[in-house]
């Protein structure tokens, strides 16, 4: 056999290219591949959109504590979880009949006094950007650590489905006596020692560990602070 003809044996042989076993082999990785990028692919992206509606939280409560410090005026941020929407509502809006300071505040935590005039300033959905309004829910998932947050704050429990927190013209939050401490000062009562931190927990029902998330409020500066959860260290880190 001559040499030409031994190249020209060999080059038939690589244009043959795969065989069918071969290509379903090949296949076959592929689909597996796929089968388990695809759903890791789609977490990660559902934990991303998540995370914006966390920061989407948190603009919208900081945005409230700003309007209260330059108009000189109570400034109420609240969070619906049944709509899924946040409200800011603005006290400030009758010459006839302003109140501001406590007197828009009840003795129910420093909820939202349904009786006080208000104008809604702002009204932000969290359900856009791909995140569903049923996947959003408020409060930690049974399978996460339900401790205190790393500044002492625990969650705040809903009223009537609300998270509420007014803010006061110097940006710091307080009962209806004024009193932002859980321990009143002398000659208060101690029915009035509400503690006014507050901290609303929230997730994706659908990529819980890594949505999960947290923003709390300290009382007598009226501080914002956002934190995630750590899965490696099973806690919710700011």
């Amino acid at each position: 056999m001559t040499m030409a003809n031994a190249n020209r044996g060999h080059a038939t042989s690589l244009d043959r290219g795969f065989s069918l076993i071969e290509l379903l082999i090949v296949l076959a990785l592929v689909g597996v591949m796929t089968a388990v990028a695809v759903p890791q692919m789609i977490a990660q992206r559902r934990a991303m959109r998540s995370n914006a509606v966390v920061r989407e939280i948190a603009t919208q409560m900081r945005y409230a504590r700003q309007m209260a410090m330059s108009q000189q005026q109570a400034v109420t941020f609240q969070y619906d979880n049944v709509t899924k929407e946040i409200k800011i509502f603005d006290h400030n809006n009758s010459l006839l009949d302003f109140r501001s300071g406590t007197a828009v505040l009840v003795s129910n935590g420093g909820q939202l006094n349904t009786g006080a005039p208000a104008t809604v300033a702002a009204t932000v959905s969290l359900a856009q950007g791909g995140v569903a309004a049923s996947e959003i829910e408020y409060g930690i998932p049974a399978t996460l650590p339900t401790t205190a947050l790393g500044d002492g704050i625990s969650m705040t429990a809903l009223y009537q489905n609300k998270f509420t927190v007014t803010f006061q013209a110097d940006g710091s939050v307080v009962n209806p006596a004024g009193i932002p401490w859980s321990t009143p000062p002398v000659g208060v009562a101690v029915s009035q020692a509400i503690p006014m931190d507050r901290a609303m927990f929230i997730y994706n029902t659908k990529a819980i560990k890594g949505s999960a998330a947290a923003i709390s409020v300290l009382g007598a500066s009226g501080r914002i602070k956002v934190w995630r959860y750590n899965d490696s260290a099973n806690k919710y880190q700011e």
